[in-house]
């Protein structure tokens, strides 16, 4: 038996215990209900709206991505700062245009690839370039913010363009390949490719001159790189040299004439040396630009938060749009307001 004093501890002991088990699932009942709310609010102000156009002034993954997390404020100096960086960016557009940002987010993986030790391609050095191209532009951009002493101008200071990477790679990439000039050894390979290619030529239209007779055509032509020359099927025989392919009706040989075998096989060593200096020179320029990796990774983190930045103040403008005044009386004047569509 339990004595009445003893009994009423231990009901009262449960019913504490109860509680504190039923409070994790009081709290997680709470926030599920005002988060519902929320999204009600956030429903009857078509705040989704709001969101999808301001998205599409964005440039990079990182502002859309801020964009998509975006709820309402509770914090006052959180609140008085984005508000402000909204104006200053709105200002900043009226006065000295558009920001010429551009997406960079093919940059980071350009980087990443660099600092793994693998060797860049000529298009992502490429796109590596219009990335420091874009953020020298950045940063004249928000030097001449400082004359209008709008604060987001000095955001400048943290952005560094790296001038002689992009020179190094503007001076030996153009069209998606290693220029001719990259090099006085490729521009010395390659112009020895271009003069043993018009040797062979020379001497496959002189072979066909001679041999009228077993021609199919009366010019040379390529196949897989190869140069040859049209013969007769029956005629195979009086050729000397390799078939490298046919024509669909099979009465064509396109054969190499062994006269320029022995030139077509310095072609393709001089191919050889060729690739080995390309890749030569990708790999000095991917060496560049992992030595530039963390420099580079700040001036991308600083061109998403501008993108972010400025989105607002084009969203701003976009909405012909005021800065609210703030208090703290949980008091709401809308005077002429209006949707913003």
């Amino acid at each position: 038996m339990v004595s009445g004093v003893r009994r009423k501890k231990y009901e009262f002991a449960l019913l504490r215990l109860n509680k504190a088990l039923m409070m994790p699932y009081f709290f997680v009942f709470r926030e599920k209900k005002i988060e519902r709310n929320h999204t009600n609010m956030y429903r009857m102000l078509e705040f989704d709206k709001v969101k999808d156009r301001w998205r599409e002034l964005t440039k990079t993954e990182y502002a859309v991505e801020m964009i998509e997390s975006r709820q309402h404020i509770l914090n006052e100096s959180e609140l008085r700062r984005e508000l402000r960086d909204t104006t200053d960016a709105k200002r900043f557009i009226e006065k000295c245009g558009a920001p010429p940002l551009t997406a960079i987010d093919e940059g980071k993986e350009i980087i990443a690839q660099a600092e793994k030790e693998g060797c860049l391609t000529p298009y992502q050095l490429e796109r590596m370039e219009k990335v420091l191209v874009m953020i020298q532009r950045m940063k004249d951009y928000l030097n001449r913010g400082k004359a209008h002493g709008n604060s987001l101008a000095f955001y400048e200071e943290n952005l560094e363009p790296k001038e002689e990477l992009k020179e190094e790679i503007a001076r030996q990439i153009r069209g998606e390949r290693v220029d001719d000039h990259a090099s006085r050894e490729l521009f010395r390979i390659r112009n020895e490719i271009m003069d043993v290619n018009e040797k062979m030529k020379e001497k496959a239209e002189q072979f066909i001159r001679s041999h009228k007779d077993c021609m199919a055509d009366s010019y040379s032509t390529q196949r897989n790189g190869w140069i040859c020359i049209p013969v007769k099927k029956e005629c195979r025989r009086k050729i000397e040299g390799s078939v490298l392919d046919k024509s669909s009706s099979g009465n064509t040989l396109f054969m190499e004439p062994a006269v320029i075998g022995k030139l077509q096989e310095e072609v393709s060593l001089l191919q050889i040396e060729e690739e080995n200096e390309v890749y030569r020179i990708l790999y000095t320029l991917t060496a560049m630009v992992a030595d530039c990796a963390e420099e580079m990774e700040e001036n991308i983190q600083m061109i998403e938060k501008l993108d972010y930045i400025f989105s607002k103040g084009k969203l701003s403008i976009d909405m012909d749009a005021r800065e609210p005044q703030i208090n703290l009386e949980r008091r709401i004047v809308l005077n002429n307001a209006r949707h913003p569509w």
